[in-house]
């Protein structure tokens, strides 16, 4: 994940940049508009006011865009939660994917210390090469509210090592994404090296 925040951040700052300089060109640049003394209709008119309209609409469209994938890589945090081990009963596949690592929903048996197991969903993104390794009966570390105990947060996936029953299908998978060029040849390589060495 710190690396798609990282990729993710550049892209943001590389963008502000970009309409950070467009903005000034518009409005301080050689060739700026000038706004003093004329009607919006003068402006509308002259085709003069489109630029800064266009400028705005897409800032507008962009930060529609970005905010559900900001809110995916940057979730709010949790105050004053309480942190517990989880137990994954159901995993389902969301759609959305995050440079190619796609984001699974789970259902979560959460066994707070001390209190009640409770049920919950949660989102969460996982690497392409381990998303094959998220089952039911996986664990899980959470941050959960007390106050409202469906709200919690994954901070961490045990993913277990492959077993000899399921390493077939794990190499099979990783063969698959190869040929479908959604990883790389080194990728496929150190990952089935992994598989391996786990039997």
């Amino acid at each position: 994940m710190k690396p798609v925040r990282s990729v993710f951040i550049f892209a943001i700052a590389g963008a502000i940049l970009v309409l950070g300089i467009v903005a000034y060109l518009i409005f301080a640049g050689p060739d700026a508009i000038h706004f003093a003394g004329r009607s919006p209709s003068d402006l509308w008119n002259s085709g003069d006011l489109m630029v800064p309209l266009i400028l705005l609409v897409t800032i507008v469209i962009s930060a529609v865009i970005m905010l559900p994938f900001l809110r995916i890589l940057f979730p709010a945090e949790i105050k004053n939660g309480i942190t517990a081990q989880a137990r994954v009963l159901k995993v389902w596949d969301t759609g959305v994917s995050i440079n190619n690592n796609p984001q699974v929903g789970l259902l979560l048996e959460v066994s707070p210390l001390g209190g009640s197991p409770f049920q919950a969903e949660s989102k969460t993104v996982v690497s392409r090469l381990n998303v094959a390794l998220v089952q039911p009966g996986t664990t899980a570390e959470v941050k959960y509210d007390p106050e409202k105990p469906q709200r919690l947060q994954i901070l961490s996936l045990n993913i277990q090592s492959a077993t000899p029953t399921h390493a077939a299908a794990l190499l099979e998978e990783l063969e698959a994404l190869r040929d479908k060029s959604l990883i790389t040849e080194e990728e496929y390589r150190q990952k089935r090296e992994e598989i391996l060495k786990s039997l």
